[in-house]
């Protein structure tokens, strides 16, 4: 019974380390690309990085605003669940070792510092962990993220940031600010298409079609 739960408290450190890389492609590929789902493209790059930008005024919730797109949607915890599910059972049946629980409390308790944190970040409170220097450092991580979109892609746990090369600190060469100009005017381009789309279609719905009435023939005097 020992030796299980050791091996399950083990899988749950490695598979934490891992989910920094699964966050990582999720942020880049599903967060910031169109390729995939437009729709979680639209709510995370489109809509959230647009109300809350890097600059402090901006980066932190403040009213009369309201405190939309920065949880991600209820059900996305049971779908990263279910979507690693198959390879921690595929590992499980390799090793031959109790590794499957330990991978689900990995996504668990990964997911649950990632909301918290991330809402911390954005709509700040009167917690206890918002006054400690892990805090402050990853706030700032991510604030630099919401300036560089493709780069500090993990919110609190950046070392998939520091083995894939994403990471950035505030301190950002000049080359850097450029590109993230690019990124942020093409951004706004495409929210402009959006929010036309969005008023073309709401006009069309609004304007009923009129038949034109067919001219009678003239009668003969």
């Amino acid at each position: 019974m020992i030796e299980k739960c050791l091996y399950e408290v083990l899988a749950f450190v490695v598979y934490f380390v891992c989910l920094s890389f699964f966050e990582w492609w999720f942020h880049k590929f599903m967060f910031h690309s169109p390729k995939i789902s437009k729709r979680t493209f639209r709510e995370h790059t489109l809509i959230h990085h647009q109300e809350f930008k890097h600059e402090p005024e901006s980066y932190e919730w403040h009213a009369p605003r309201e405190k939309k797109n920065i949880a991600m949607d209820w059900w996305s915890l049971p779908l990263f669940i279910a979507t690693l599910t198959p390879a921690f059972l595929l590992m499980q049946f390799v090793t031959k070792l109790p590794t499957y629980w330990g991978g689900i409390a990995a996504v668990v308790v990964y997911y649950a510092v990632y909301e918290f944190l991330h809402y911390l970040m954005h709509v700040p409170g009167r917690y206890a962990v918002e006054k400690t220097a892990f805090f402050q450092f990853v706030k700032e991580h991510h604030r630099v993220h919401h300036k560089y979109m493709l780069r500090n892609l993990n919110v609190f746990f950046p070392f998939a940031d520091v083995v894939m090369g994403t990471y950035r600190t505030a301190t950002t060469p000049a080359r850097m600010d450029r590109i993230a100009q690019a990124k942020r005017e093409k951004v706004q381009a495409a929210a402009a298409v959006l929010a036309q789309a969005s008023t073309e279609t709401i006009a069309s719905t609004d304007t009923q079609t009129v038949s034109p009435k067919q001219k009678q023939p003239a009668k003969a005097g």
